[in-house]
């Protein structure tokens, strides 16, 4: 054995990369697996796998080292667990956001007459809305449209300053359901034209079957909903990327936000 390889000192150093490697891996695929798109079922697994090992390799040397690396299994196993709980931190809260835009989606077709239309999402493997499940494709092209995926990146990197490894997670538990409220808050925002409209229309229908009792207001309301519905879908996609962009932007610095 060549005097490097003997040296205790190598073998030491290697062992704390390897192990620190480890633990950034795990913090990263906490992140991996929240995040939309990235954390999709139909991704195969072994692109993610690869894509977080190399992303691992890369911000290891950039990450500060713990004072103290586990030793022992179960001491590193824990530890793994607080930064897997950490990174799907991160990742939730976009992941969220794009729940919300799912939400007012939902609510939508709801008003439309779509919901009896729901579909299983291969991305998912969930019964979606079509509106719903329109509005969360345009909204995964907008974050990489507007480069999240670099700005999540930089927050992963952040993070090891807000919580260092193997300091538990500092989770805001009030911050995560004070977002949740207003995440859903701003579902509904999206959603309201289209339910203003269609509820005046609704209330335009109910006063002209007063009035004309041979109506047939069931086989005219169904077809006069969904047109006006998809029409005013269509004026509030061009809105949909100024509604979008600041909750992107800001949702690094939230996810930061909620670990302390």
């Amino acid at each position: 054995m060549t005097p490097t390889l003997s040296n205790p000192a190598v073998w030491a150093f290697t062992a704390h990369t390897a192990v620190l490697w480890v633990l950034v891996l795990t913090r990263i695929t906490g992140l991996l697996a929240a995040l939309p798109l990235l954390g999709a079922d139909n991704l195969p697994v072994q692109l993610r796998a690869a894509f977080a090992a190399l992303l691992a390799l890369i911000l290891v040397p950039v990450v500060p080292a713990p004072a103290d690396i586990p030793a022992g299994v179960p001491a590193l196993l824990a530890t793994m667990g607080g930064e897997l709980a950490i990174g799907l931190i991160l990742g939730t809260v976009v992941a969220w956001i794009i729940e919300a835009v799912a939400f007012a989606g939902a609510l939508m077709d709801m008003q439309m007459g779509f919901s009896f239309v729901q579909f299983l999402d291969p991305s998912t493997s969930q019964n979606t809305s079509v509106s719903g499940s329109f509005l969360v494709q345009a909204a995964s092209v907008l974050i990489f449209v507007t480069g999240l995926h670099r700005e999540m990146i930089l927050a992963l990197v952040d993070s090891y300053r807000v919580a260092p490894i193997g300091q538990g997670v500092p989770l805001q538990a009030m911050g995560l359901i004070v977002l949740l409220g207003q995440l859903l808050m701003k579902g509904f925002q999206l959603a309201f034209p289209v339910l203003a409209v269609l509820f005046l229309m609704d209330l335009v229908l109910g006063i002209s079957g007063k009035f004309m009792p041979q109506l047939q207001l069931l086989q005219l309301s169904f077809p006069l909903k969904i047109a006006l519905g998809l029409m005013i879908l269509g004026l509030m996609l061009r809105q949909l990327e100024p509604w979008l962009v600041p909750l992107f932007e800001r949702a690094p610095r939230i996810a930061l936000r909620l670990l302390g």
